[in-house]
């Protein structure tokens, strides 16, 4: 009786997957105006579409992320076929029956939550991308502009010969702006910006750029001193990493070589007390 419901509910767990399956890949015809609505733009299309807010914060995060619609999907497909091989384990060995149990409550969380954790992960690894790049990128501007040089000018002659010592994030980036900065205006431009990164640090200069416009301050001398302020935050962040390296040093200690050198001594000890004394 308990193997049967075991296996009743394995198969119920095996049709949830199904349907998981064929809604994210293949959706529903009802649900299809919908999809559109979120997907319908270009991946690299400007984020004035007005909709629901948690379809447009989806669509942002995909940005954010530097995933398109169909990556997405791939990342979902793959969290289902793992979670699903991870239930059928239980049809190909024998385990007790909280075992299979807890195997089909892994397999269901992978196949519905991996996604969305993949996708989050994503962000910020592309976020700390792009931060890392950023001040070297703003060097360049200022190098450009102090050789007379407009922003435009500078944007274009950075991406253009900067991708031996900058990543492809912020190179995109950059290029997307310089686009939307000429045919969409600079607010536009702006915004968009600021929430395809999602990044603090590009938030801030955005920012002191639309600062720039208003009060007439060089764009050049923003750029001076937030390149200052990011390289400061990166060796304060270096000195912090150095001040907590004594701590790991010592946790390491305690977990692995002290109890060696514990055991180096004790077990000649131990072993000398339980031999017989030879007469």
């Amino acid at each position: 009786m308990i193997q049967t419901l075991a296996y009743i509910l394995m198969s119920l767990s095996a049709l949830v997957l199904l349907a998981i399956f064929l809604w994210h890949f293949y959706g529903v015809y009802e649900h299809n105006k919908k999809i559109n609505t979120i997907f319908g733009m270009k991946d690299e299309g400007i984020l004035t579409q007005e909709g629901n807010q948690k379809k447009e914060e989806f669509k942002q995060k995909l940005l954010q992320a530097g995933l398109t619609k169909q990556g997405f999907y791939e990342i979902v497909g793959a969290s289902i076929v793992t979670g699903g091989v991870l239930i059928s384990l239980n049809f190909i060995l024998e385990l007790s029956m909280l075992m299979k149990m807890v195997i089909v409550f892994i397999g269901v969380l992978i196949a519905v939550f991996m996604p969305f954790i993949y996708l989050d992960e994503q962000v910020k690894a592309r976020i700390k991308r792009i931060e890392n790049d950023l001040a070297i990128f703003i060097d360049l501007l200022i190098i450009i502009l102090e050789g007379g040089g407009g922003l435009n000018n500078a944007i274009d002659k950075v991406t253009t010969e900067g991708a031996t010592v900058l990543g492809k994030d912020l190179l995109h980036e950059a290029k997307m702006f310089k686009y939307e900065f000429v045919t969409y205006g600079s607010e536009v431009a702006y915004a968009n910006l600021t929430s395809r990164t999602g990044s603090e640090a590009v938030g801030t200069i955005v920012g002191f750029m639309r600062l720039s416009e208003e009060t007439g301050i060089g764009v050049k001398t923003i750029f001076e001193n937030q390149a200052q302020e990011l390289k400061s935050a990166e060796i304060l962040s270096v000195e912090k990493k150095a001040a907590t390296m004594n701590i790991s040093i010592t946790l390491v200690m305690f977990i692995f070589i002290i109890p060696a050198v514990i055991a180096m001594i004790a077990f000649p000890m131990s072993a000398d007390a339980l031999m017989p004394a030879i007469k």
